[in-house]
């Protein structure tokens, strides 16, 4: 039998053991933590509307119209014309065939893969992906084959020695510990070029890249859509929608297959039609206020820009997710703790999150972050780095 507590003991010796800590506010800008209200840089509510007075007005008649809980599974009687709504929206808005709302993005991908899985898929997965998409070739009849992070080279020697029939490449757009973006064109030439599925996990950017104000804002917004060669695309509503669930998009007949055989959507309680209801009011909220995505790309430029003012060693990120590499978990959580004590909310990622001895300290931005904000994190941060 596991010794339980001989290895929470190991795990707290090398300063691995973690906690929940429960907040006493909504996600906001400011976060009430151990009774000191933080300048939040911890969430992924990039567009700050996890606590918008118009959603929660919405989520409200939404409530009175549809309920609270939707009782069933989605082929029982859970699926309602609030999924389907969502949907259809969804689906016109990214210019594909058809949509599947789902509970979490982790149900999408490990579903996703138990769906199409068959003896000798070989997928090809870059290392820095999420844990939800390295577990989801490990719970499926797959191989799993991991290519060196962002490097397209490696991908194809590895492509190119594998002697599986039918091949998938499965990547972030962008990834959740750095910030740092894949090459979708680049990979789309690749799928093309060796005949493989591309799947696209844009859950950190679905609501967050704008390049275009007439299209939603999205990884694949301003991209060439003819070099384009995206087969499942999968967002969430968690982060930038602020509310819960996700989705996964592509064409007709592989929606139609999960609907058939994704083990989480078939045999799960479907998402409340009120909260698919909301997410379908936020997302057109965006469209209709495309200056929230403008404040936020204004706050990522104006900390990178302190940042490098001040010699602070950030990553390569343009996304709101920016990090400073410590490669030590003690030293990680004795930074969290300090800025705590400067009423600032930070996060310490340590192992498993991220490789052994690539601890770092990761830093959210949203749209509603002030300068002073920001001048204070920074000013902190240039004290501890």
């Amino acid at each position: 039998m596991t010794d339980y507590k001989k290895t929470i003991q190991q795990l707290k010796k090398e300063g691995r053991y973690r906690k929940r800590i429960p907040t006493r506010s909504p996600q906001d800008v400011y976060l009430k933590v151990n009774n000191r209200n933080l300048s939040n840089f911890s969430s992924n509510n990039y567009l700050n509307l996890a606590n918008s007075s118009y959603l929660k007005n919405q989520f409200k008649t939404n409530i009175s119209k549809y309920g609270i809980g939707s009782s069933s599974s989605p082929l029982i009687s859970g699926y309602s014309i609030a999924h389907l709504n969502l949907e259809k929206r969804i689906s016109k808005l990214l210019g594909f065939e058809s949509t599947l709302v789902t509970n979490s993005g982790y149900l999408s991908n490990v579903g996703l893969l138990n769906a199409v899985s068959k003896n000798k898929i070989d997928v090809f997965q870059d290392r820095e992906n999420h844990n939800s998409i390295i577990e989801s070739s490990r719970l499926s009849n797959t191989k799993l084959t991991r290519y060196q992070h962002l490097n397209y080279e490696d991908l194809e020697e590895k492509i190119s020695a594998s002697d599986s029939k039918d091949k998938i490449i499965f990547a972030d757009s962008v990834f959740s510990m750095t910030g740092e973006k894949s090459d979708l064109i680049k990979l789309s030439l690749i799928a093309k070029k060796y005949k493989c599925l591309l799947f696209i996990d844009d859950a950190h950017g679905f609501g967050v890249s704008a390049y275009d104000n007439r299209i939603f804002p999205s990884s694949i917004n301003g991209l060439d859509k003819r070099k384009l060669n995206i087969d499942a695309y999968i967002g969430t509503f968690g982060k930038a929608i602020g509310t819960f669930g996700a989705f996964i998009s592509g064409s007709k007949n592989l929606i139609d297959l999960l609907i058939q055989k994704s083990k989480p959507y078939v045999y799960s309680t479907a998402l409340p039609p009120a909260l698919a209801s909301t997410t379908l009011d936020s997302i057109n909220y965006i469209m209709k206020n495309k200056s929230i995505t403008k404040k936020l790309e204004s706050n990522i430029n104006f900390f990178k820009d302190l940042a490098g003012q001040n010699n602070i060693n950030i990553g390569f990120s343009n996304s709101p997710i920016q990090t400073i590499h410590i490669g030590d978990p003690k030293r990680v959580m004795s930074i969290y703790k300090k800025a705590q004590m400067k009423n600032i909310y930070i996060q310490a990622i340590r192992y498993p999150t991220v490789p052994l001895n690539k601890d770092l300290i990761r830093i959210n931005l949203t749209s509603d972050h002030n300068k002073k904000q920001i001048q204070s994190l920074i000013e902190f941060l240039k004290k501890v780095q």
